[in-house]
C-alpha cells in the first residue's frame, strides 16, 4: 500500500531528524516544543499504521476466503405459502430491512443459527448448507451522499512551509534593484565599487489552531457503514474551505489574514458610469495590466460572476472568455481560462457579485502559509460521553498565513503601480 510506504518512510525521517538532539543536557523552549510536535506526529502515525495494517490484513483474509467459497446461484423468486406477494417492488429489494445496519444485525443472527423472518421471505438466501450466503440488498448504498463538494484547497497555490513549532519567521526582501538594498553600478576604468548591502525584514508567523469535533452515537454508526470513513473525509474538507475563507478574507485575528487585507493588493477602479453589479471587458484589461510580469495567475471568483464573464466580447465583438473541454489546450487541466489564465469559481470564500473582491487576478505565490508537522490530526474517542453510546471525533490543525509584503511594486519609470494580487472594486 503506498499510504503505508509513505508513513513509514516519514518514521525514517522523524528518526534522523531526532539524531539533531543527541548528546543534548539542556534544551531550549523551542527545543521542547519540537521535540512534543515529534512525539505527537509519531503517534498520529502510529496509529494510522496500525489500522492500514489491520485493513490490510482483513482485505487479504477475505479475498482468500472468497477465493475458497464458490458462488452459488441464488434460488428462484419463490414467496411461501401464507407469506404474501413481495416480488417487484421496493420491499423485496431490501428484503424488509429499515436500515443496513438492521440487516447486518439479521446476517450476524443468521451465523448463529437464528434465521430472520426476512430472510425466508425473500431471495436473500443464496442456498442451504455451509456453501450458503446472503445477498446484500441491492437498495441500501454505502456511500453518503453530498449536496455540495468541497472547493479545491488554495493552500498549494501558495508559498507553503512546514514547521515543527508554533512559530516561524521568514526573511524578506521588499526592495527593488533601484530603490535599495542590493544595487549593481557600472565601474568606470580603476572606479572602486559602491558598497551595498541586503536590507531584509522579518515576517512572522503564529500558528493558529483550526479544529472540528464531531460526535456521533453508535446506532447511528452501526447504521451507517460509511459514516465513520464520510466523516474522516468530510471534516478535512470543512477545515480546507475555512482556510481558503481565511486566504481571501481572513482579518488576521486568531486566523490567517487574506489577500483582501494585504497592504500588497492593487485595487481597480470600476469604469466610469459602470452598472451596479457588473464586470466589464475594461475592468479585466485594467486588472491584468497591474499584474506583476512573469507571474503565475489564477482569476479567483464568486460563481455568481461567471454568466457575465462568459458573455464578455472584448472591443471588436469576440468572446474572451474560452471553456476548458472546448479549447482543452487553451485551459489549464480542469479550468476555464479568461485572458489566456485559468479561472477558479469559488463556492465559499468570496465576497458576492458587485462587492470589492469578487473577482481577483492573483499570483498565489506572493501568499506565505505556514502548517504545523503531520497537517491535520485525528483523534477518536469513545470516553467522553461513553455513558449515552456517543462516539467523538476530532480533527485538528495549525496553520497561518498572510502576504509579507506591504505595498505594491512600483516601476522604476513612471511611478505605475504593480502586484501579484489585483482586486476589482466594489460596483455599488
Amino acid at each position: 500500500m503506498k499510504k503505508l510506504e509513505k508513513l513509514r518512510a516519514r518514521l525514517g525521517e522523524i528518526q534522523n531528524e531526532l539524531k539533531a538532539f543527541d548528546g543534548l543536557e539542556d534544551y531550549t523552549p523551542e527545543q521542547l516544543e519540537s521535540v512534543n510536535a515529534y512525539h505527537a506526529e509519531f503517534q498520529d502515525i502510529n496509529t494510522e499504521i496500525e489500522a492500514l495494517e489491520k485493513l490490510e490484513s482483513m482485505n487479504n483474509a477475505i479475498s482468500t476466503s472468497n477465493r475458497q467459497t464458490q458462488p452459488v446461484e441464488p434460488v428462484a423468486n419463490k414467496v411461501p405459502a401464507g407469506t404474501g406477494a413481495r416480488t417487484h417492488n421496493h420491499y423485496d429489494k431490501s428484503y424488509g430491512f429499515k436500515s443496513m445496519g438492521e440487516f447486518c444485525k439479521a446476517v450476524e443472527g443468521y451465523s448463529k443459527g437464528n434465521v430472520h423472518s426476512n430472510f425466508t421471505n425473500s431471495t436473500a438466501l443464496e442456498s442451504v448448507g455451509e456453501d450458503g450466503g446472503i445477498l446484500i440488498p441491492t437498495d441500501f448504498m454505502t456511500e453518503i451522499q453530498e449536496k455540495v463538494q468541497g472547493d479545491q484547497s488554495l493552500i498549494p497555490r501558495t508559498s507553503d512551509f512546514t514547521s515543527s513549532s508554533n512559530h516561524m519567521s521568514v526573511p524578506v526582501d521588499e526592495t527593488e534593484p533601484w530603490t535599495g538594498g542590493i544595487q549593481a553600478s557600472w565601474l568606470g576604468e580603476a572606479q572602486q565599487y559602491t558598497e551595498t548591502k541586503p536590507q531584509l525584514k522579518n515576517a512572522d508567523f503564529k500558528l493558529q489552531k483550526l479544529g472540528a469535533l464531531v460526535k456521533c452515537t453508535d446506532e447511528l454508526l452501526e447504521d451507517a457503514g460509511a459514516l465513520e470513513s464520510y466523516i474522516r473525509r468530510k471534516a478535512p474538507d470543512s477545515i480546507v474551505h475555512k482556510i481558503n475563507d481565511a486566504i481571501v478574507t481572513g482579518d488576521g485575528v486568531a486566523k490567517p489574514k487574506g489577500i483582501l487585507g494585504s497592504g500588497f493588493a492593487f485595487e481597480v477602479a470600476k469604469e466610469s458610469g459602470q452598472a451596479a453589479d457588473s464586470i466589464v471587458y475594461r475592468n479585466l484589461v485594467k486588472m491584468e495590466s497591474r499584474l506583476l510580469p512573469n507571474s503565475n495567475a489564477v482569476w479567483l471568483a464568486n460563481p455568481a460572476c461567471r454568466e457575465q464573464l462568459r458573455l464578455l466580447t472584448d472591443d471588436n465583438g469576440n468572446f474572451i472568455y474560452l471553456n476548458g473541454s472546448q479549447f482543452p489546450n487553451a485551459a489549464a487541466a480542469g479550468f476555464d481560462t479568461l485572458l489566456g489564465k485559468p479561472i477558479m469559481y469559488m463556492m465559499g470564500a468570496m465576497p458576492e457579485l458587485g462587492d470589492a473582491g469578487d473577482l481577483i487576478l492573483a499570483d498565489l505565490s506572493y501568499y506565505y502559509s505556514v502548517l504545523k508537522t503531520g497537517g491535520v490530526r485525528q483523534a477518536v474517542s469513545t470516553h467522553l460521553h461513553f455513558d449515552r453510546d456517543i462516539t467523538a471525533f476530532k480533527f485538528t490543525m495549525r496553520v497561518d498565513g498572510h502576504c509579507p509584503f506591504s505595498a505594491p511594486v512600483t516601476t522604476q519609470k513612471g511611478n505605475y503601480q504593480m502586484s501579484g494580487f489585483v482586486t476589482l472594486a466594489e460596483r455599488a
